[in-house]
């Protein structure tokens, strides 16, 4: 039954593909173009209509879908928001000497900024490449050391001069779960 299902499924996928190549076609043709993507002859509107209204369906679904998958994503960011902020009121919190955080790995995702080409330095387009860092960090907390991993698009040096400045930041623990901490290291992001 499954293999049947499967058949089938690929049947209608392949149809519903080629016709979606012949409206492409046939508009493309009913507007007059051929070859190269230059116009060789008047245009043949009701060709040009037919095209148009096999590809109507699928411009409606296209919209369709990414309106729905914006809706979907707009309420799990809202939803997160509210766990987190749920998080925060609930939770226990208390000050983190930023001295005693020690930087255990620091993965940067961004290219090197230079290479080079046999005696030459050549500039990348690092500032295209906007993925955060991943920064993972040792710290004592209530008689054991924890690891805490967090994103950030500042660079290594950086981060150690915003933990010499700051001093001190607050962590949010949960006392029922010990897997839920928070530390406010938004600093960074300033």
């Amino acid at each position: 039954m499954d293999k049947t299902r499967s058949i089938l499924k690929k049947i209608l996928s392949n149809f519903l593909l080629g016709l979606l190549f012949m409206g492409i076609v046939l508009l493309s043709v009913g507007l007059g173009y051929r070859g190269k993507y230059q116009r060789v002859s008047d245009s043949y509107l009701p060709m040009a209509f037919i095209g148009f209204g096999i590809l109507l369906p699928y411009i409606i679904y296209f919209f369709y879908s990414s309106y729905k998958y914006q809706k979907r994503q707009k309420i799990l960011l809202e939803k997160e928001s509210n766990n987190f902020n749920i998080f925060i009121n609930n939770s226990r919190k208390s000050d983190l000497n930023l001295n005693d955080v020690e930087i255990i790995s620091f993965n940067s995702k961004s290219p090197g900024f230079y290479e080079s080409k046999v005696g030459q330095l050549n500039q990348k387009d690092s500032y295209k490449n906007k993925k955060p860092n991943e920064v993972k960090v040792e710290f004592p907390f209530g008689g054991q050391k924890l690891n805490y991993l967090f994103k950030t698009n500042k660079g290594l040096d950086n981060i150690k001069i915003h933990f010499a400045i700051k001093k001190v930041t607050k962590i949010y623990f949960d006392k029922n779960d010990s897997d839920k901490i928070y530390i406010d290291f938004d600093f960074l992001n300033k």
